[in-house]
């Protein structure tokens, strides 16, 4: 049994050791390393990545910070609490209210695309529904993202030439959140955003006066339960006002970072797959559709997410080919994992999804290419965990899921069923990622996918409803 050697990556061996600057970094290359490692979760954490973001990222210091910082490092432990705090607010009343105004949402901007004559850019078009979407069930009536105004033009992308968008109330401030993930790494070194990253440390700063206005409003008070949780929790510990806006600003990269890129994602694989489309058109009309002698159609979003299996197993076959985010662990004791390998206390972990994903050990041998046969095919959910790294890895799973599930899925079921969606340039072509974004488990596109979308022939004048059955939010996930 002796410390993990320095291996080289493309060995693909089970793990490989990078001597860095002040750290030693091991890479978890094996699904089965990450079930020793979920084992092992006394002796090490994810929390000191947390309490960095909220000093880099959100601007928090001095006592703010220590009042954040976990108890094993001599802070109060407030952050991993209000993690803890929040997590029964996505599940249940909390989980229903919110996905109450995310669909109500979602249907009010697709149904803005009858009317929309021409081109839009499709990673836009996601951006801003999703934008409106995920803000509003969050923050409720007083949404900074809805009613703030933003002060500089750099906020605003092509998107805003966009008829659709250009006339949306939505202020267009998930832009910051794209200059924020441009230039995150220059944030998290924490010296001089002013000079480094001065548009996201202006953004930032930006977004940190509005949701302290947010708070000073009472917006909270009229917000979801995951809302106002977090400001609860951090009120009744002692955290300022200000430093409660700022981490929020650390929230939107959770709230908007992961969502937007996969929506798109999502629909780029299954518009661009004919086949695939029309089985899971055919899937949803035979398990989800009820229409009344009046004519008007109505589908139950959670009949969609428990007897559609095909789309969910798309979605998430989406999420392992195409995510590239990485689970990090902080030592904090020596640690044998399988008996084979020592990491070191002091030392960082990392385990990259874009790796374990596609595994072939795991997945098989096609491992690398999209197939929602992956997920339904035999073994079953439990069997794949731990090769599927898409939300975390226990115990630091993505508290959201269930919510950002349930949104990417009613907002491709909603565009399936009424609309056509055809790239511009007649055929799909997959545009290239800006892996500068690292705050996003998928890296968003870069440049223009240009489509052109209209009603499906022969339900043009249809009435449609979109409806979700309060109690029926969670989702039959395969989760590491």
């Amino acid at each position: 049994m002796t410390q993990i050697d320095q291996y080289s990556a493309k060995t693909l061996l089970p793990a490989f050791t990078m001597d860095m600057l002040f750290n030693k970094v091991y890479v978890i290359q094996s699904p089965k390393l990450v079930s020793a490692i979920r084992r092992s979760q006394r002796t090490m954490s994810f929390e000191p990545l947390v309490t960095s973001t909220a000093k880099c990222v959100g601007g928090i210091n001095g006592p703010g910070l220590e009042l954040l910082r976990e108890k094993v490092s001599k802070g109060k432990g407030l952050g991993h609490h209000t993690i803890v705090a929040l997590r029964p607010t996505l599940l249940g009343d909390g989980l229903d209210q919110m996905n109450k105004t995310m669909v109500d949402c979602l249907h009010h901007s697709v149904q803005e695309l009858k009317s929309h004559d021409g081109v839009l850019d499709l990673y836009d078009w996601c951006s801003l529904v999703t934008t409106i979407a995920s803000t509003d069930a969050v923050y409720g009536p007083l949404n900074p993202y809805k009613q703030i105004k933003a002060r500089h033009s750099y906020w605003y992308s092509s998107a805003s030439l966009n008829p659709l968008i250009r006339s949306s109330n939505i202020v267009r401030t998930d832009q910051v959140y794209r200059e924020i993930e441009k230039n995150l790494s220059s944030l998290m070194i924490g010296i001089a955003p002013w000079v480094v990253a001065r548009k996201a440390w202006k953004g930032r700063e930006y977004l940190a006066k509005a949701f302290l206005q947010y708070y000073e409003a009472g917006g909270h008070l009229g917000s979801s339960q995951l809302s106002y949780i977090r400001w609860k929790s951090q009120h009744d510990a002692g955290a300022t006002l200000e430093d409660i806006a700022r981490l929020e600003v650390v929230m939107g990269l959770g709230i908007l970072s992961n969502t937007v890129p996969a929506s798109f994602w999502v629909m780029f694989d299954i518009f661009s797959r004919p086949e695939l489309l029309e089985e899971i058109r055919e899937e949803i009309c035979r398990n989800a559709l009820s229409i009344n002698p009046e004519g008007r159609h109505t589908i139950d979003l959670a009949d969609v997410q428990d007897k559609c299996p095909l789309l969910l197993a798309s979605f998430q076959e989406t999420l392992r080919v195409r995510s590239n985010a990485a689970q990090l662990r902080v030592i904090y004791e020596d640690t044998m994992l399988n008996d084979s390998y020592l990491v070191k206390a002091g030392s960082v972990l990392v385990m990259p999804a874009a790796v374990i994903n596609r595994s072939e050990s795991m997945w098989g041998p096609d491992a690398h290419s999209f197939d929602p046969q992956h997920f339904i095919t035999a073994g079953g959910k439990g069997s794949k965990a731990s090769g599927f790294m898409s939300f975390g890895a226990p115990p630091h799973m993505c508290a959201g899921r269930h919510f950002a599930t349930g949104e990417i899925l009613a907002l491709v079921t909603m565009l399936i069923l009424q609309f056509d969606v055809c790239p511009v340039e007649g055929k799909w072509v997959e545009p290239p990622t800006n892996v500068k974004a690292v705050a996003a488990s998928l890296s968003p596109p870069m440049g223009r996918t240009s489509v052109a979308i209209g009603e499906r022939p022969g339900l043009k004048g249809v009435k449609w409803d979109f409806t979700l059955t309060p109690g029926r939010g969670r989702h039959g996930l395969v989760v590491g």
